[in-house]
């Protein structure tokens, strides 16, 4: 049996660096991937929407409303409604989770 050269050395550890790396990713890519699945897909995307964009901008909205109501009087009625819809989008997005369990189980 002939000995391989240094050049058929190299060809064949190129070719199993790459599928070294492939096995290697695939037996700790489980791993992380079942750690995070216990929570709901998309909850951490929920609660950052809940916390930083739809809390501020209902605040914002209710104050804006809130003075137009002291300048205008019939706003209150619009103050009122965007109070509201904040409440039902924080309430929404605070317990999705459980809704969409309940509506899974049937």
């Amino acid at each position: 049996m002939p000995l391989a050269t240094p050049r058929a050395l190299s060809g064949a550890i190129r070719r199993a660096v790459p599928l070294a790396a492939i096995a290697g990713a695939a037996l700790l890519g489980p791993t992380v991937a079942l750690a995070q699945s216990s929570d709901m897909p998309g909850q951490q995307l929920l609660q950052f929407a809940r916390s930083y964009i739809i809390a501020p901008i209902a605040l914002f909205a209710m104050v804006v409303s809130g003075v137009a109501a002291f300048l205008r009087p019939e706003m209150i009625k619009v103050t009122g409604y965007v109070a509201f819809v904040a409440v039902i989008l924080y309430f929404l997005t605070a317990n999705a989770d459980r809704i969409l369990q309940v509506l899974r189980a049937g």
